[in-house]
């Protein structure tokens, strides 16, 4: 009698990672990310709480606890590969001219672009324009080691010493005022002068510099709006 064919035994099926599993591996990888930025802050969250546990995450809600987690210590500003926010993200504005910087028009509160550390504060009676200004050195990132000035129409809320983390609160806009603000990278000197003055080849009044246009080229990256250039050459050099 002819032996019974036997079928052979069905191959295992991969595993694929649950949604919760996934997401898991995410909040893993950023808490990784902001332990490089923030040993310390990180240590504090780490700590066992004596709270109620995070309800699991729904299968449903992937895209949205993506974003959560991507947003999570950047009082919920989404952060970019580069690990800056847009700092404009809390304002409401209108671009104008690159110069020295990015000069913009509106209302709202200004952001740090990613982690730094206040370096400079005038409430008003600056030398620009009589307004405030506020100066940080970026601490990471690309940027490392680069000073961030908002000036005019600004009001600090930080104190020289402050360390920042990506879209923390640094200054108020003040409405209405004459020459709007402006944004842009500061030549770390602490004396008020931006990069395009005194490192960038010098500025002329209404000359679109390289360092302005650089200062624009990231806020655009970030998805601010960027300034105008309006057909104007550039001046200047930015390294």
């Amino acid at each position: 009698m002819t032996a019974a064919l036997k079928s052979p035994p069905p191959r295992p099926i991969p595993s694929i990672m649950s949604i919760d599993a996934a997401v898991g591996r995410i909040q893993q990888i950023l808490a990784m990310q902001q332990q490089l930025l923030d040993p310390g802050a990180a240590a504090a969250a780490s700590a066992p709480s004596a709270g109620p546990s995070a309800a699991p995450i729904a299968s449903g809600s992937f895209a949205n606890a993506l974003a959560s987690a991507q947003a999570a210590g950047t009082g919920g500003v989404a952060v970019n590969g580069s690990g800056y926010v847009n700092p404009l993200a809390g304002a409401s504005v209108r671009a104008e001219r690159i110069d020295q910087g990015v000069d913009y028009s509106g209302t709202g509160t200004l952001g740090a672009i990613g982690p730094g550390v206040v370096t400079q504060v005038v409430q008003s009676g600056s030398g620009w324009e009589g307004g405030g200004y506020v100066e940080y050195k970026l601490t990471a990132g690309p940027y490392a080691g680069r000073s961030v000035y908002y000036a005019e129409g600004v009001r600090p809320t930080v104190s020289v010493g402050d360390t920042l983390q990506p879209g923390q609160q640094v200054a108020t806009i003040i409405p209405g005022w004459p020459t709007g603000m402006e944004l842009g990278f500061a030549s770390g000197q602490a004396n008020e002068t931006s990069y395009a003055t005194a490192q960038g080849g010098g500025y002329s009044e209404g000359a679109l510099t390289a360092a302005g246009l650089a200062f624009s080229n990231l806020i655009a990256s970030l998805g601010g709006p960027a300034g105008l250039t309006e057909g104007r050459p550039v001046t200047g050099t930015f390294n």
